[in-house]
């Protein structure tokens, strides 16, 4: 346990809703529930009668998180399938899986810590990968965007440990020639509303001792036509 006692978690998976940020500008990381964002305008959307399936074909979830006080890990999720609906040019729908059995530790050079990281982080205290292996966002509805770092933001429903809670993803997207990608900038969650609580402050945890519950995500799919 003691590179647990050292491990702050990564600041992939604070609070859940999705906000927006400048490319330009320092990320603004706000949470960010169901509420439309200021930044999105209403539109017609296009009918889900008649899209087209496109199959994810790869994808990756970025995660960053750190302790109150300590250092800070980064890390990776892969995107292991996923289905969304295209029509008129717009995503109607979809749902994208994330394989929570393979999260992995990006900034460990000291390949036995690494290993003992990422096994805590699959074993109960965070995300139990042997009773929850697999994370999903299930989409709701996408508005366009009024900012330059992304043109749309998802909107939809992201289960984590069969508990699932809202978040809206601002993303930068292109659908062209039977290809999508889709690419976030950052936006934070809060592990706890998935419960997800070791060593948050919510439980009276020490404070050198506190994990942060804000977690920073960006992610960038790809899908094709199928």
């Amino acid at each position: 346990m003691n590179q647990i006692s050292r491990f702050l978690f990564p600041a992939f998976i604070a609070g859940l809703s999705l906000v927006a940020c400048k490319n330009d500008a320092p990320v603004k990381k706000t949470e960010t529930n169901a509420a439309p964002n200021p930044d999105t305008v209403r539109f017609e959307p296009a009918p889900r009668e008649g899209a087209a399936s496109y199959r994810v074909s790869s994808g990756t979830v970025y995660w960053s998180a750190k302790r109150a006080i300590g250092s800070m890990h980064n890390g990776a999720i892969p995107v292991s399938g996923g289905e969304l609906m295209v029509n008129q040019g717009q995503v109607v729908g979809g749902r994208i899986a994330l394989n929570m059995s393979s999260i992995e530790v990006t900034n460990m050079d000291d390949k036995s810590e690494k290993a003992t990281l990422e096994s805590h982080l699959k074993d109960k205290d965070f995300f139990d990968v042997k009773k929850f292996p697999e994370a999903t966002f299930e989409l709701t509805e996408i508005l366009p965007s009024t900012q330059a770092a992304f043109n749309w933001v998802i909107r939809g429903n992201l289960t984590i440990k069969d508990k699932s809670q809202p978040v809206n993803i601002p993303v930068r997207m292109s659908i062209a020639d039977g290809k999508l990608i889709a690419e976030s900038v950052t936006f934070v969650i809060n592990r706890t509303k998935w419960g997800v609580n070791f060593r948050s402050g919510i439980l009276g945890t020490a404070k050198d001792k506190v994990i942060e519950d804000v977690v920073s995500l960006s992610l960038k799919i790809e899908a094709v036509k199928n």
